[in-house]
């Protein structure tokens, strides 16, 4: 299960391969294929600087991922819901764009799913992130379907490459899928038996806690 998942994202690492997907199912130069290659590329440029906690890895990388799990495993063949996969964290992360932007580039269906999945500004709550984690998560358990789709198929990257934070991140982020992400995956009954078993592969990969005498 896991390991297919895997084996998408490694199959697919190229742009060339990444179309050929989309090839197979929009028609090229169609208005499908031509939304889904204009947030592709806009996403690749609006992150071209930024990289993942590893230090290494282009950020870029987590967009297309999530983007692969819709398609290629999901079997998603929405325009609009693989396009908001591509750009799901660019208000959140880049300046200068914003739900309008988003709408007048590509339209409104995008837009709007982008907005749902984008956490408010931590400034709205004076600096206060778990009141800002609150807020986004009762948001969320109120979002369009596509919208938490999105979202499920987020957190399952983040969590598959999770190998290079801290281990107290680990954790925190394995907290957080217990509460609340694993919960709304059973509710919309998706990708509920993936993100379990990425738990419990992180879990195993935690140091035994040492016994008391």
């Amino acid at each position: 299960m896991l390991l297919r998942i895997e084996n998408i994202f490694a199959a697919n690492s190229s742009r060339k391969e990444f179309f050929a997907i989309v090839g197979r199912h929009f028609p090229i130069f169609s208005e499908e294929y031509v939304l889904i290659e204009k947030a592709y590329d806009t996403a690749k440029n609006a992150f071209r600087l930024h990289l993942r906690d590893d230090g290494a890895t282009r950020y870029f990388e987590h967009l297309r991922g999530v983007a692969l799990i819709l398609m290629e495993y999901l079997r998603i063949r929405d325009a609009n819901v693989i396009a908001a996969a591509l750009l799901h964290d660019i208000i959140e992360d880049i300046e200068g764009w914003n739900e309008e932007r988003l709408a007048l580039r590509f339209n409104k269906g995008v837009a709007q799913l982008v907005w749902w999945v984008t956490k408010p500004s931590v400034d709205l709550y004076s600096g206060d992130k778990e009141a800002r984690n609150r807020a986004y998560h009762q948001n969320l358990g109120c979002a369009p379907r596509w919208a938490i789709i999105i979202k499920l198929a987020d957190r399952l990257h983040n969590l598959l490459t999770l190998w290079a934070v801290p281990e107290e991140k680990q954790r925190r982020k394995v907290r957080e899928t217990q509460d609340f992400y694993l919960q709304l995956a059973e509710k919309e009954i998706v990708l509920v038996h993936e993100i379990e078993a990425v738990i419990v592969r992180i879990q195993g990969s935690f140091p035994p806690v040492a016994k008391v005498e």
